[in-house]
């Protein structure tokens, strides 16, 4: 089985989804294929904002400081629901576009979960400044990735193409936010959905043998809401 999933470095439903689809994995016992694609929230980000989760968040989305701490706490209680330490206290958002590239580097060495799951936590759990040029080597490398190589993405413009080729991806199946899960190229899920309904979809798609439908069109179980962060989903600045 094959899953693409469009997600972001800094979007909090995208490490809750994560781990809430490697949960019903686990329940089915399905081998999957995970591949990783790019998503910027925030193309024009700093490296750092230079300012905390709550006060970004009102930028973005043009939230008063009650709704962003609201929204807030309700993502840190669903992380703990499945096993995550959510510390947007401590969070330092900022650029992804670097983290990014270095997930398509680490995807050509077979360990892009293993980077990806590297930056989540480091920007979720550990109040790491996820835009840092340094951070994200020591990161990257601490990840199994090659420390020359980690130097000569950061240092150029390798792996561009591979995230605009993504984002550009996004676009033609007009995802506006993530996380986003396209299984076996035909049904699409937005949002960091329930245990549950990942394992419905997973096993309905496992006992399929048929190609993809002949419109050639994944099949949407949802629309993503544009514009904020709520329900499962981030959405585009």
């Amino acid at each position: 089985m094959k899953i693409d999933i469009w997600s972001d470095i800094i979007c909090p439903f995208c490490y809750i989804g994560k781990r809430k689809l490697e949960l019903a994995l686990e329940q089915t016992g399905i081998d999957a294929v995970i591949e990783w694609r790019s998503f910027e929230l925030d193309p024009a980000a700093p490296r750092s904002f230079g300012a905390p989760l709550p006060d970004v968040l009102q930028k973005m989305y043009g939230f008063n400081k009650s709704q962003a701490i609201g929204m807030l706490m309700h993502e840190e209680l669903d992380a703990r629901r499945v096993g995550l330490d959510f510390q947007w206290r401590i969070a330092k958002p900022g650029n992804t576009f670097d983290a990014h590239r270095l997930v398509h580097l680490a995807k050509q060495h077979g360990i892009g979960g293993e980077v990806k799951e590297r930056f989540f936590r480091a920007f979720f759990t550990e109040g790491q400044d996820i835009g840092d040029q340094q951070i994200l080597r020591a990161l990257a490398i601490e990840a199994g990735l090659v420390a020359e190589e980690v130097d000569a993405v950061l240092a150029g413009d390798r792996f561009t193409d591979e995230v605009r080729a993504d984002e550009q991806a996004a676009k033609e199946r007009e995802i506006s936010g993530v996380p986003y899960y396209l299984i076996n190229g035909q049904v699409a899920l937005p949002g960091a959905r329930r245990v549950e309904e990942f394992v419905q979809v997973l096993r309905e798609q496992q006992a399929q043998l048929t190609p993809q439908s002949t419109s050639g069109e994944p099949q949407d179980s949802a629309s993503a809401e544009a514009g904020m962060c709520k329900d499962g989903v981030c959405a585009i600045r």
